[in-house]
């Protein structure tokens, strides 16, 4: 589990990954584009969020697609 002070990202990080849907949610998106514009003002844990978020295997590629122009590289499934 990975541990993030920032309880909004957590929040968020959760929302993302913990999903039991085949298919992407308006949630999951939503989060993804919250972590991503916290990340853009600076936020750390938003940007180490979407990392993780990236390169876990139970994330939809699609929402991998979402975060990889963020952190800027492509980073496969682990």
């Amino acid at each position: 589990m990975h541990h993030y002070d920032d309880e909004t990202v957590l929040q968020l990080y959760l929302s993302v990954k913990d999903s039991n849907e085949p298919m992407v949610n308006e949630v999951q998106r939503d989060a993804v584009d919250l972590l991503t514009e916290m990340a853009q003002n600076g936020n750390t844990e938003a940007f180490r969020a979407l990392e993780d978020l990236a390169s876990a295997p139970m994330v939809h590629p699609l929402l991998r697609e979402q975060i990889r122009p963020v952190i800027g590289t492509p980073i496969q499934a682990r």
